[in-house]
């Protein structure tokens, strides 16, 4: 019995590391709500950079999608469908970014690529949720926090504040 105790603390503080993790790499450290529009001076669009930290970003969510697909099903069953769930947005997550891109190539504005954008964001806060359940490995990690480094450099563009 001491031993699944202990067993399982150590798996909770895991969880926790994870989860604080999971809540720097995909939000920058801040909280949700804390993610609104950033105080600063006005960003002049700049359809070039912003093309780039697309095909950036896409390509980074690539990696992590990759790097899930490599990471062993977890072995936990209550941890299973968290797993998927993560999966799951990280798919969608490829698919919003994949469209992003490809729209700021063919020379899309900030308005008209900015429901694109939104969407992105609110996929980053569903990996998040299910980051808070699950233990996320090493390489997946990396991975998301590089992605998360790049989304948080296009913000000010949508924002128009830095």
């Amino acid at each position: 019995m001491i031993r699944f105790v202990h067993r399982r603390a150590a798996c909770l503080a895991v969880a926790a590391v994870s989860f604080t993790a999971l809540s720097i790499a995909l939000f920058g450290g801040a909280p949700v709500g804390a993610q609104g529009r950033p105080p600063g001076e006005p960003v002049k669009w700049d359809q070039a950079r912003v093309t780039q930290y697309a095909v950036d970003l896409n390509l980074a969510v690539k990696d992590a999608v990759l790097q899930v697909r490599k990471s062993p099903t977890q072995v936990a069953v209550q941890q299973r469908q968290v797993w998927y769930d993560l999966k799951e947005s990280l798919r969608l997550l490829e698919n919003s970014t994949g469209h992003l891109q490809t729209e700021l190539q063919n020379g899309a504005s900030a308005d008209e690529t900015r429901a694109t954008f939104d969407r992105i964001e609110s996929l980053r806060h569903d990996a998040e949720e299910s980051g808070r359940k699950s233990m996320i490995p090493a390489p997946v990690m990396d991975a998301l926090v590089k992605a998360g480094a790049i989304h948080n450099q296009m913000r000010p563009y949508y924002f128009g504040k830095t």
